[in-house]
């Protein structure tokens, strides 16, 4: 997709605006994707549907990412040369290494390396207990249905799955934000309001960009926390559903329980602002009128 392309369906006013910053990826379950613009520039891809293009070990995958690539290259220049931007003068080194020290800090955290033992502990659940239809229909309890049951055990699984280790790197990205969220306000920052004010300032009246940026991280913690911890909740449902479903494994899945019990109080306990952060149309109230 070209740049006017891109740009001609960015102002469909039926999109979200940054609703797709804030997600869990999972556009299939998604009541939103009628709405989300990373969505549809996805779908507007005539190789969407490729198979081949979301294998990693296939060459057409390694072509496709290297189009995408040299599309986004040539997109930053034109954006540059239209705003007056010499790509050319920006040193970005130190703030390269700035941002590899932050992230490798980052993922020594308790918090991370909790998250990450939990999704090892998935793997090893899935691997030493097998969930079969036979299984189900083992315990099924009289006058229930087998084939719900099935179902049921099986969207607890892929919903175990899907956030195993979607958990570790939402919490690893919270934690690498320079900015602590303990030192932020109560109330949730508005990036652009920040920008917008300060492009209204009088030109002899300094503006602390550094603030708003610092503003920023904050926010972009307490959201990635929100995701973090949504992500842990509906695990926690997932297994809680897979204890019902097979309780000869009950006593396999409360050690894991513990687990993602105590990684949510720490994280809230980190980011004590995360459960207010607001998720632009995921956590609003919109109708047809007001979005």
């Amino acid at each position: 997709m070209n740049k006017t392309q891109l740009a001609d369906l960015a102002e469909n006013p039926a999109f979200i605006s940054g609703i797709y910053n804030y997600c869990d990826r999972w556009c299939e379950r998604c009541a939103f994707t009628s709405r989300c613009l990373l969505y549809a520039t996805e779908q507007a891809d005539p190789d969407a549907n490729d198979p081949e293009l979301r294998d990693i070990t296939n060459e057409k995958f390694w072509l496709k990412l290297r189009d995408i690539f040299a599309d986004t290259a040539t997109l930053i220049s034109e954006w540059a040369a239209e705003t007056g931007v010499d790509l050319n003068s920006v040193d970005v080194t130190a703030e390269m290494a700035k941002h590899e020290r932050e992230l490798e800090a980052a993922e020594q955290d308790e918090l991370a390396e909790i998250a990450r033992h939990y999704a090892k502990t998935v793997g090893n659940w899935f691997g030493e207990q097998v969930v079969t239809v036979e299984d189900v229909r083992d315990n099924v309890t009289s006058g229930s249905d087998p084939v719900n049951e099935d179902l049921t055990v099986r969207d607890a699984a892929e919903i175990i799955r899907w956030y195993q280790f979607f958990i570790a790197v939402k919490l690893t990205r919270a934690l690498s934000r320079p900015a602590s969220i303990a030192e932020g306000s109560d109330d949730q920052d508005d990036l652009s309001f920040d920008f917008m004010s300060a492009d209204e300032t009088d030109e002899d009246e300094a503006v602390d960009y550094d603030a708003v940026i610092s503003r920023a991280h904050r926010t972009d913690s307490n959201g990635s926390a929100k995701v973090a911890l949504v992500a842990i909740d509906r695990s926690m449902a997932g297994w809680r559903s897979l204890q019902l479903a097979l309780p000869e494994k009950a006593h396999t899945i409360n050690p894991i329980l513990v687990e993602l019990d105590r990684l949510r109080r720490l994280t809230e306990t980190r980011f004590p602002q995360a459960r207010g952060f607001i998720r632009p149309g995921l956590d609003e109230v919109l109708s047809d009128f007001v979005s």
